[in-house]
């Protein structure tokens, strides 16, 4: 069947097959809206998903999901200024701190203690595959269906305000960063287009978003006191060094 979404303030439609991807985007769907491009998973593009996948026991219905963020990652890189970026993304005091480290630095134990630590003032928009956008000049992280293992996320636009590239080490700490390395940190963790277009279009968006949003090196030992180094040094507005 045939359903309309609207993920990052961009309506599509896709046509979905299985009950999985349907409940995992339902929070997503709209209706009398018009889509502006359209969304069609074949059986090969299931294979190519089952074929790049490390694991043996994973179903078609997740593969159809994953198959479905990817064209839909293909068109917004192309047609909008947007990308998805591998990170765990909050909402605290009206803005959006996002943290991304390799796999299994501890992003999703981080965000943990956000909640532990300041309670409601904490909203996760995305615990994955937030959604980054630039509109009229701005930067917003918009939450998406993919939300990784824990389905942490909502249904959310927030103006992005600080970014944190997160480390493990024996003392919470945090500095600023320069520019080469964020950029360098920034394509490691984001899906880069081949086309050499789409490419340099991907280079000038990041460049653009390095410029507005603070962005950190945040080391922290996971104890129950980093986030408020974290957030006191955010608050403060630690300028990044070029």
């Amino acid at each position: 069947m045939t359903f309309v979404y609207k993920i990052a303030d961009i309506v599509f439609s896709a046509d979905i097959r299985y009950k999985y991807t349907y409940e995992m985007m339902r929070d997503y769907l709209v209706q009398d809206e018009e889509p502006e491009f359209h969304v069609e998973v074949t059986d090969a593009d299931i294979e190519n998903e089952r074929e790049l996948s490390p694991y043996d026991d994973i179903t078609a219905p997740v593969f159809e999901f994953t198959a479905v963020y990817r064209k839909y990652i293909d068109v917004i890189m192309d047609r909008y200024d947007a990308f998805f970026f591998h990170c765990s993304a909050i909402e605290v005091d009206g803005g959006a701190v996002m943290f991304t480290a390799k796999s299994g630095t501890g992003k999703s134990t981080h965000r943990r203690l956000w909640l532990e630590r300041y309670g409601d003032r904490v909203k996760v928009i995305n615990d994955d595959k937030p959604v980054i956008r630039r509109i009229d000049g701005r930067f917003y992280v918009y939450g998406t269906p993919w939300k990784g293992k824990e389905n942490f996320g909502e249904n959310v636009r927030v103006p992005a305000k600080a970014l944190c590239f997160l480390s493990r080490a024996e003392q919470n700490s945090i500095g600023p960063i320069d520019t080469v390395t964020i950029i360098s940190h920034l394509l490691n963790q984001t899906v880069r287009p081949t086309d050499k277009k789409l490419m340099s279009n991907l280079l000038g968006l990041l460049d653009g978003f390095v410029r507005q949003v603070d962005c950190y090196d945040l080391r922290v030992n996971m104890n129950p006191d980093a986030p408020e180094v974290a957030y006191e040094g955010i608050k403060k507005g630690l300028k990044n060094e070029d």
